[in-house]
């Protein structure tokens, strides 16, 4: 299902009204393609962002926390329509940042790996989001997200894996064996389950839940296609570093259970 959605830029002090049926099949499936979502000057400003962050790393899992030191990006992140949206969808009267993410896949890029996100967040006790915003054209041949609907609901933890520094799986972390569920091959298994896939222009942006399967196809086309994900927690949320595997976005000040009110996770309140 896709939703044709026109937000206005800056209404960060508005709340976000989700028509029920586009709230419903998000429920259901967990994840949801919206149409022109934003529009100019965000996607021109984005990409320069996204091109800045793409020189400083090669490492396809690597570009995260880019808000923290870049002005377009922190705007976006904070006070854009983004956190609005991301509270609709949850039903949160606040959120917290968790952290943003820069994807690129040029030309001949492979595809990304199925996983879930969470089991990868030192987060547990409440529900995340990402808000993953197309810069470029995207269509079938050039590397778009797939998702394996309805799997948000399994409540299955999936044993998390390194990745190559093209997006690649590498091996499981090690100890993670008891603590998460095997992953399948869903690659195998694809005939047994209902795939969503959108072809994305720029400024379109996928909504999904931090639980849904995911991963995305290779770039069999000659251009680049370049995303940018962002990534949202809500009510009751709390910190948790126990068995989590990104190193990149712990936070050294916080302890296990506490909330992800911080500098680095910064809380953003809906309430009248």
């Amino acid at each position: 299902m896709l939703t044709e959605l026109l937000v206005q830029d800056n209404s960060i002090t508005d709340p976000f009204t989700v028509q029920p049926e586009v709230l419903r099949a998000y429920h259901e499936d967990g994840a949801i393609l919206l149409k022109s979502v934003f529009g100019e000057p965000w996607i021109s400003d984005l990409r320069v962002s996204a091109d800045r962050s793409l020189s400083q790393s090669d490492n396809y899992f690597h570009r995260q926390r880019v808000w923290e030191n870049d002005d377009v990006c922190r705007e976006f992140c904070l006070n854009s329509s983004a956190p609005a949206i991301a509270a609709a969808f949850m039903g949160s009267s606040k959120i917290n940042l968790l952290y943003d993410q820069i994807f690129a896949k040029t030309a001949g890029d492979p595809a990304t790996p199925w996983h879930n996100d969470l089991p990868y967040w030192p987060v547990r006790n409440g529900r995340a989001i990402t808000l993953w915003l197309a810069l470029d054209v995207i269509r079938f041949n050039s590397g778009p997200l797939e998702f394996v609907a309805g799997s948000h609901l399994w409540k299955k933890w999936y044993q998390p894996f390194t990745v190559k520094k093209d997006g690649r799986q590498a091996a499981f972390y090690e100890g993670t064996e008891s603590a998460f569920e095997p992953l399948p091959d869903f690659e195998a298994e694809r005939n047994k389950h209902r795939i969503l896939c959108w072809e994305m222009d720029p400024g379109d942006v996928i909504v999904f839940d931090g639980m849904t399967v995911h991963g995305a196809k290779a770039n069999s086309s000659a251009v680049m296609r370049r995303g940018y994900a962002v990534r949202f927690t809500g009510d009751g949320m709390t910190y948790h570093s126990d068995r989590e595997v990104n190193k990149i976005i712990v936070n050294p000040h916080l302890k296990d259970g506490q909330p992800l009110d911080s500098d680095q996770y910064p809380a953003i309140n809906f309430l009248e």
